[in-house]
Formats: C-alpha cells, structure tokens, sequence
C-alpha cells in the first residue's frame, strides 16, 4: 500500500498551487486524491513535489477519523516531537496541541529544541495525525530575487513563479528548455536549478550579457544564450518545452514589431522548433492574444495574477498538436 501524504499549498494565487500540484503528480507518478482550502493528499513518492514552488509543507499521514476522539491507539515512531496543529476552519485554538500531546502519549517525549520528528495534527474535514517530512524553506527563493542579482531590470519574473511554469511544462531531467524572449535570466535559472538543459535568447545584447552574468554570478556553468531575434533564428534542434515571459507594454521593448505582429510571429516560430505534444508556457498581459496560437496549440490552462489595478499578467499553458 503506498504511503499517503498531506500537503499544505501556499495561497497567494490558489488556481495555481492546485494546477501545479497536479500538474507534478501526473508526469512524475504519484497520485493527488484531492484537495481544498490550501490542502491536499497525494499518494505515493512525494519527492518530485518538494520542488514545488507553491508547495508549504509536506506530512506523512499516519491517522485519520472523522473526529478526534476516534483517533487511538496511534503508534509513533521512536524518538522525540512536539505537535503543531492546523485548524482549516479556525474552529478549535492551539491548546488543541498539548491535547493532542497527550492523546499521543508524549510525556517524557516531547522536544521543542531538537525533535527527532514533528507531528503535524490537522482538522480539515476530516482529523489527520501527520509526521512532517519535508517543509519548505521561502529563503531559497528569496536569494534569487532579481534584485540580489547583479543585473536586474523592473520586468524580472519572481523565481517562485518561474519555477511554476517548469513545474507545469510536463518536462523531466535533462529536457531542453527554451526562453526565445530570456531578459535577465530568471526562468533560465529556476530551469537550471531542476536539472533542464537551458538555452536563452534575446535580441538586447545587454540583457544576453546581462543574463549571463547572473546565472555565472549563482554558479551556473552549463547553458547556451544567443543574442539574436528570435523571430529569425533557425535551428535544427527540437525542443522539450517552450517557457517565456512574451514581451509587452511600454517597459518591454519589441524592437519596432507591433504587439499582435511580434506574437502571431512567435506562435508560429514556437510551433517549428517545438516537439510534438509538448507544452509552451507563457505569461501575456492580454489573453485575447492567445488567437495566434490557435493554429498550432491547445490551450490547457490560463491562469490570471493581478499585478496592479491596470494590470494582470496571465500563466497559459499551450499543448502543440
């Protein structure tokens, strides 16, 4: 019987931890039986979700009752812990936790400097006693901000959301994956970090400088970026997935090509050196723009994150037929 784990998905744009999550168990295997309110069970090998970007926190689930006072007899692993419990509907407080303390025989075994465990007590629709296995530290992400780069421009995409978009391109190690539009690096990086291989291209020669140097700047040795317009770039190469922040607006230069010209172009470019039945995120600031694609993709999925009152920046992801 496989192991049965639940997660805690982080909630600042909801439709996207779900759609990631579920995009991460279907090509790596193990199986997400459902979810809610910032939660969800998934079955089987959790390891490809630890490199979620909206995924919190990961726990074993070793009980569960509809109500507490049916979960007994609960065995725990040898060693120390101390509980933290979670309420989804704030019914009950955290003195909830020394009950639970109790309930699981901790005297004597309770640790809050050095556990050799966390037990992680959940009431959500249903009461789960959790091992914690895996949490998520936000620093990581945070040293990789464009700002602690050593070039950086305003329009740089946050790591976190760079790494959705690898999360939900259906690509595995060793995958090339292609930013035709890289600016500063960014999604080139979260690509990197997951063991893709990387190529970048921009037409602004001080962004492919620029990219360049921060990706040696964390380390980074193995890639390829081109400083060419990507419009009239020729390869032979076929590639695994297709992952860009499409240039829009007034602070992201389209080199005299109108908006709907420079993506009516980039759909049909992307469609040429794209794999059959492989994906191409984007991010557009108009999702009407996604007409050009039509001819060469299905969309899956396009999913909106206010950025300001004016504007909204859309997650698509597109299938090539």
């Amino acid at each position: 019987m496989q192991n049965r784990f639940l997660i805690e998905l982080s909630q600042e744009l909801p439709v996207a931890s779900y759609y990631e999550l579920l995009s991460i168990c279907d090509d790596s295997g193990c199986f997400f039986e459902y979810g809610s309110d910032g939660f969800a069970v998934v079955s089987g090998e959790t390891k490809s979700v630890e490199k979620a970007a909206f995924v919190k926190r990961i726990s074993l689930i070793i009980s569960e009752a509809a109500k507490l006072e049916n979960l007994k007899d609960i065995a725990l692993p040898k060693g120390t812990f101390f509980v933290r419990f979670t309420d989804s509907s704030n019914c009950h407080d955290s003195k909830m936790e020394s009950r639970i303390g109790e309930m699981l025989h901790g005297q004597g075994r309770v640790n809050f400097k050095n556990p050799d465990y966390i037990i992680r007590a959940y009431h959500w629709h249903r009461w789960y006693i959790c091992r914690e296995t895996y949490s998520n530290d936000p620093k990581e992400f945070q040293k990789r901000r464009a700002p602690l780069r050593p070039f950086f421009s305003p329009v740089s995409i946050d790591p976190k959301y760079a790494r959705f978009m690898i999360n939900i391109s259906a690509t595995k190690e060793g995958d090339t994956v292609l930013d035709p539009f890289c600016g500063t690096g960014g999604i080139l990086i979260e690509a990197h970090m997951l063991h893709r291989k990387i190529i970048g291209i921009d037409q602004s020669l001080e962004m492919v400088t620029g990219s360049r140097l921060n990706l040696k700047f964390l380390g980074i040795r193995d890639y390829e970026i081109i400083n060419s317009d990507f419009l009239t770039w020729h390869t032979d190469k076929k590639i695994d997935a297709i992952i860009t922040d499409l240039p829009y607006g007034r602070s992201s230069p389209t080199f005299g090509n109108e908006i709907d010209q420079l993506y009516e172009g980039a759909f049909e470019a992307f469609s040429k050196i794209l794999k059959k039945n492989k994906r191409c995120i984007v991010i557009l600031s108009d999702p009407s723009l996604l007409k050009y694609s039509k001819n060469n993709f299905v969309t899956l999925a396009v999913i909106g994150k206010r950025v300001h009152k004016s504007l909204t920046r859309y997650f698509c992801c597109l299938y090539r037929k």
